[in-house]
């Protein structure tokens, strides 16, 4: 009843500001001698409240898209219709001079934005910890209006319900600013008989828990933007990375009900023990810990009931938002701002499938077998699906939790350089790599000193030629070399749209750049990075992709490897673990296999390619013995011509007779490389190998003698 009275009170006192700000506008009694213009105003009040909880939230369900696509723009429209049907409610009561349109533009929009102001004052929207937006029963209703790729009633909602959460907390923390944060306090004590929770909370704080309230999208954002530590206050980077592992859980209702549709039986059925309590939660997942009917203890990842559509949905908003902005802002143009918000929103729509997760663990479980010092979950996948997922449980601490490690008897130096090297595998000699190792996703097993790595939703992918510039980048920042580090970073990035790079001087860039962050060995590679990017920004760069990711990678592994040994580089440690991976991966056994590959894969192009070289060859010489080959030549010298073309084809048979020999050489060896045999002590893949290798001689020696002979006969007019 209290918070009705205030509100009334309130809406009442902004529409008395309005008028008088307002020269057009101005209100009269609805009945002079029994509602006098005090009770006018209440009762406008009381309306205006009911149009704001009725009316508003209704248009906003069917143009908040364009409110976003407007840049906020369309809302002086929806502020004018709202403030449009107050007037009509009561025409006597309102007196308008023209233009009226004009006027009411005018009159709702101090009317919104003095509403707002003494909400904050009064403390009438204070923030709503902990709520799930995605867990409310309507969510299940708006998936089924999904058309395509765009579900507009979910985008209405979500810029709906962003924006009600967005100021709540801005209101609070702006008020809380202010000396009027105690009035506020006491008000929200009378109005719903508690003190406002953030009051004693700093900004850091009050920031995480907004990001919580927004939904998994947003938590994501902040986690990425909490790897970038070099750049963030103490205060704040600690507040960022309590989202990776402190986010409020759902029910256990929704969990049991989800693992029924994805599995087709109850949790109690398929597990011998089935924990109903969250273990952990993240932003767009539960995990719960669970054990085998053969005695196995694994956790069962359960994805947020109706996450794809809400992310999906402020993942087009976020576009939307960005494609203007980039076309209004030259700084949004330079840094591709749309071009960023689609890698986060493909990295975030491909960890939705858990499918892809369990397959990228499979993988980097063959990559990290030769690390006995590493230790990756197995899959189950006869109980996963694509918002289910059941692994391995894993035993650990943080990596980042040095006290514990210690404690433990565990060497710190030895457990930081393993990490490294198998972060220097996966990037650098494998091309799949971790892309979010944060301490949340690394685990030391403190009875074992294994590391554990966890989440694998993302994973960073980079090929051969990417490789070799990333490793070309970490050695030059060894040697502190900027113009080097500038010449690996021109083939890792490419020009923004519309720029036109000028080389010379961002090498001359790169080269201070090098003296000014490379100069000492045990340099922030964080820091070194994101200056880095700052310089190649300004040059008119950005880095590809995968590079943004790999980047982001280094720089959390320099992270962890600082908390554990402060004095140890990540560069120097990761060239150091590149040359013992190559001692150990360029073996005999290891070049002979990868020749063998090689070989077998030539030889299967060139069977496939057999049949039409065959055909063509035997169509050709059909014409050539009929007098029907078609060929073009100078009719302006023709007696020359038909003499050269003469010599042309008697070669050309002898090299096309040589060629079918040769490849049927070269061939029958590979092939004959494939067979495991011995015959009369000597191994038929060995012989087999040895006469591919002497074809292969023979053939380019036939190959130069053809070119060089051609070079000869161009050079003489008359051969």
């Amino acid at each position: 009843m209290i918070y009705f009275v205030i509100r009334v009170l309130v809406n009442a006192l902004a529409l008395a500001v309005t008028i008088i700000l307002s020269p057009g506008l101005r209100v009269q009694p609805l009945l002079p001698g029994v509602i006098d213009i005090s009770s006018t105003y209440l009762l406008f009040g009381i309306l205006f409240g009911a149009i704001n909880a009725l009316i508003r939230p209704l248009v906003l369900l069917l143009t908040a898209r364009l409110v976003v696509r407007t840049m906020g723009l369309f809302a002086v429209v929806i502020n004018a219709f709202l403030f449009w049907l107050l007037t009509w409610s009561a025409p006597s009561a309102f007196v308008i001079t023209s233009p009226q349109l004009l006027w009411i533009v005018f009159s709702g929009t101090v009317m919104a934005v003095v509403v707002i102001l003494m909400e904050a004052f009064f403390g009438l929207d204070k923030p709503e910890f902990h709520s799930q937006t995605e867990t409310q029963f309507y969510w299940r209703w708006v998936r089924l209006l999904s058309s395509g790729r765009r579900n507009a009633i979910a985008e209405n909602l979500r810029v709906v319900q962003i924006t009600d959460i967005i100021g709540r907390y801005t209101k609070d923390i702006a008020v809380d600013m202010t000396p009027l944060a105690h009035f506020r306090s006491f008000m929200q004590e009378l109005l719903f008989r508690d003190v406002d929770p953030l009051q004693e909370l700093s900004l850091p704080e009050k920031v995480r828990y907004m990001l919580q309230e927004l939904g998994p999208t947003f938590v994501k954002f902040g986690q990425i933007v909490s790897s970038r530590a070099a750049q963030l206050p103490p205060e704040w980077l600690a507040e960022l990375e309590r989202l990776q592992n402190n986010v409020p859980p759902f029910s256990y209702d929704i969990a049991h009900r989800i693992i029924i549709q994805e599995l087709g039986d109850e949790p109690e059925k398929l597990f011998a023990i089935f924990e109903p309590e969250p273990f952990a939660a993240a932003s767009t997942a539960q995990v719960h810990r669970a054990t085998l009917h053969d005695g196995t203890a694994v956790v069962v990842k359960i994805q947020r009931p109706n996450i794809d559509v809400t992310v999906k949905a402020d993942l087009n908003v976020m576009r939307d938002l960005t494609k203007r902005i980039q076309r209004r802002q030259a700084w949004a143009q330079e840094i591709d701002l749309r071009g960023l918000v689609d890698e986060f929103a493909n990295g975030i729509l491909y960890e939705l499938n858990y499918q892809n997760e369990a397959a990228n663990v499979l993988l980097l479980t063959r990559n990290m077998a030769q690390f006995d010092g590493i230790h990756v979950p197995q899959i189950y996948a006869e109980l996963s699906s694509s918002k289910v997922l059941t692994m391995e449980f894993i035993a650990g601490e943080k990596i980042s939790n040095v006290a514990a490690i210690e404690a433990a008897g565990i060497d710190k130096g030895a457990l930081a350089r393993e990490f490294v090297q198998a972060m220097t595998k996966q990037a650098l000699f494998d091309g799949f790599f971790h892309a979010d190792p944060h301490p949340g996703n690394v685990l030391v097993n403190l009875e074992t000193g294994q590391i554990g790595f966890l989440d694998m939703g993302l994973m960073g992918e980079l090929n051969r030629a990417q490789r070799m510039a990333l490793a070309d980048l970490l050695v030059s920042m060894q040697e502190s070399d900027g113009y080097s580090m500038g010449k690996a970073a021109l083939r890792l990035s490419k020009p923004l749209p519309g720029r036109v790079i000028n080389e010379a001087d961002f090498l001359e860039q790169m080269d201070r750049f090098g003296q000014r962050f490379l100069g000492t060995s045990n340099a922030n590679i964080a820091y070194s990075f994101s200056a880095l990017q700052d310089v190649m920004r300004r040059a008119g760069l950005r880095l590809d992709p995968n590079f943004t990711l790999a980047f982001k990678t280094l720089m959390q592994a320099d992270e962890i490897i600082r908390r554990l040994v402060p004095e140890m580089a990540l560069s120097q440690v990761a060239v150091e673990s590149s040359l013992v991976l190559a001692r150990e991966q360029l073996t005999s056994d290891a070049l002979a296999k990868t020749v063998r590959v090689q070989v077998s894969r030539s030889s299967r192009e060139v069977l496939y390619r057999i049949p039409s070289l065959v055909e063509a060859t035997t169509k050709w010489l059909d014409q050539y013995e009929k007098g029907r080959l078609s060929v073009h030549i100078d009719t302006s010298d023709l007696s020359r011509e038909v003499t050269k073309l003469d010599k042309a084809l008697t070669k050309g048979l002898e090299r096309l007779v040589l060629g079918l020999v040769l490849a049927g050489w070269i061939v029958g060896a590979a092939i004959a490389s494939t067979i495991d045999v011995e015959l009369m002590g000597f191994r038929l893949s060995d012989l087999a190998f040895y006469m591919f290798v002497a074809g292969a001689l023979v053939g380019a020696y036939v190959v130069i003698r053809a070119l060089w002979q051609q070079r000869n006969e161009d050079d003489d007019p008359y051969a």
